[in-house]
């Protein structure tokens, strides 16, 4: 439930990646009488084990917002490079950037975007594009080109992942969208229908589990009336 609710809640964030809780199916304990040595009389179900929560990578949809400064990733694998003020260095998907006070390229969340060169990105007045391959240009004149990272990522809040692994994407390889926004690949109707199921799925297991235990009593009201 609470997976769902968090992917409720981010219906709307930019570039935000759903997540998944995937089940193992329990053990079933086999009842048998004479300390479990006689014949059977049954089995005691354990219910589903959590194997792990993940992440699920596919694109969200990519909208025009006409914002120079908005760019989306037009790929499932990739993350843009950010320092934060605490100098701690992590990679977002979130392409609504701004403008700081200095003129740097900057997140949402006042992160520096960094360049092929780890170093902040300084945009000064003029017209900017971005090219597919992350060259930044002003009037003409290349300024930076922004660093766009693959590899194995986790979630660290913020719409912000760490990676012990990641290495830079070719500029050949890597498609931004200047003037796009990624959106939440979050379904919300799914969602909801996923909270109604688990819901009811909560509801059978709390009637099953009353069952077996209303069993077990009587079982207990038998063998102590021999």
């Amino acid at each position: 439930m609470d997976v769902i609710s968090h992917n409720l809640a981010n219906a709307s964030t930019t570039a935000f990646k759903r997540d998944v809780m995937v089940f193992n199916e329990g053990f079933e304990r086999l009842l048998a009488n004479s300390g479990g040595e006689g014949e059977s009389i049954g089995r005691l179900g354990a219910g589903p084990e959590v194997k792990g929560v993940f992440t699920v990578w596919e694109m969200g949809g990519i909208a025009p917002t006409g914002n120079d400064f908005d760019v989306a990733l037009a790929t499932e694998t990739g993350m843009f490079q950010v320092r934060s003020a605490n100098g701690s260095t992590t990679y977002t998907r979130d392409g609504a950037w701004a403008l700081s006070t200095e003129r740097t390229l900057v997140s949402k969340n006042g992160a520096e975007i960094l360049d092929t060169e780890g170093q902040p990105i300084t945009i000064p007045p003029g017209q900017m594009t971005i090219g597919k391959d992350g060259v930044v240009d002003v009037n003409g004149q290349r300024i930076a080109q922004i660093a766009v990272f693959t590899g194995a990522f986790s979630k660290i809040g913020n719409d912000e992942y760490a990676s012990n692994n990641a290495v830079a994407m070719t500029p050949d390889t890597v498609q931004i969208q200047q003037r796009f926004i990624e959106s939440s690949n979050v379904n919300a109707i799914e969602e909801m229908i996923s909270m109604i199921k688990l819901n009811r799925a909560f509801e059978m297991a709390q009637r099953s589990a009353q069952s077996q235990d209303e069993s077990t009593g009587r079982l207990i009201q038998i063998l102590q009336g021999r």
